[in-house]
């Protein structure tokens, strides 16, 4: 039976916190181990750079690991992402996803890099403290257990309706926008689907920052064609991104003023970010995207895990 190992890549996060996610998951039937420096502090991080990506690189090597689950994100990855692969590559990626999301957007790009997938989903302190009937909980444990998951959503002004299939790739705006010219970057992963002959739906969302610095985000997006390469784009939830008058239009209008020369499916809202209602997601897995004048949805692949939990 495979394991879950929680790690600590970026940010620090109080141990009793991982601790009681980890016993959650347990409850559920899985194996959960905690890897040695997840539960550190080395001021805002988990451990020294070192220390991070040692576990990182053991959580991604070891083949009794089928989950990588993160505990938080914060800041960090930027300093070992490059150490992380190559220490991976120096030995043998064991094909484990990584579940988290925010700067984890980066271990989610090195994922892809490695040709693998993964969840941008909840961590930790979501798994520890949501009520037990909370949706992204139960939708984690049914990615988890190997079920597809589809949402729907209510209609936006905003959306743009078609329908598409593609791999969904994507994450942290600001992440993404910082590992542009990067081995990182997030066009050198839909060029790889392309020549895979397959089409890319691109996810984003973001958390605190100024409505002109989000403008300036997408435009480096279409500045770079990562929009225009896409067949799909899922706009997730803008916490605390406050609209600017001086911007002459709201945060929303400023996204779809970008999309709006795109002939593509354009799902504005979708439950997933830096919000407690946030869903899980399958990164670098077929998604379907179907935007209509009455709703969205979202239809997410099956994602293997083989995690086999045991009955609790």
């Amino acid at each position: 039976m495979k394991e879950i190992r929680i790690i600590s890549p970026a940010g620090a996060l109080d141990a009793s916190l991982i601790e009681q996610a980890a016993a959650r998951l347990r409850s559920e039937g899985y194996s959960v181990s905690i890897a040695p420096h997840a539960c550190g502090r080395y001021g805002r991080f988990a451990a020294c750079a070192e220390e991070r990506a040692a576990d990182a690189v053991d959580a991604l090597t070891d083949k009794n690991v089928g989950l990588v689950l993160c505990s938080r994100g914060g800041y960090g990855m930027q300093q070992i992402i490059d150490s992380i692969e190559r220490g991976v590559l120096e030995h043998t990626y064991n094909g484990a996803p990584v579940c988290g999301f925010s700067d984890i957007t980066e271990l989610h790009q090195l994922i892809a890099r490695l040709g693998g997938a993964s969840i941008h989903g909840i961590m930790c302190k979501p798994i520890a403290t949501l009520p037990a009937d909370a949706e992204p909980w139960q939708a984690l444990l049914r990615m988890l257990r190997g079920e597809a998951c589809v949402y729907e959503t209510e209609p936006s002004p905003l959306n743009k309706t078609g329908e598409t299939t593609g791999v969904l790739r994507g994450g942290n705006m600001a992440v993404l926008c910082g590992l542009s010219g990067t081995p990182y970057d997030i066009r050198l992963s839909i060029e790889r689907d392309r020549e895979e002959g397959k089409k890319t739906v691109l996810f984003i969302e973001e958390v605190g920052e100024p409505h002109y610095k989000i403008d300036r985000m997408m435009h480096q997006l279409r500045l770079s064609g990562v929009l225009e390469a896409v067949s799909g784009v899922i706009i997730g939830q803008f916490a605390d991104c406050d609209d600017d008058p001086e911007m002459g239009c709201t945060l929303q209008e400023s996204i779809a003023g970008v999309l709006k020369d795109y002939d593509c499916p354009q799902l504005f809202g979708f439950p997933a970010g830096h919000v407690t209602h946030n869903m899980p997601l399958p990164f670098g897995m077929p998604v379907t995207l179907t935007v209509t004048k009455k709703a969205g949805r979202v239809t997410c692949s099956a994602l293997p895990l083989g995690l086999e939990p045991r009955t609790p």
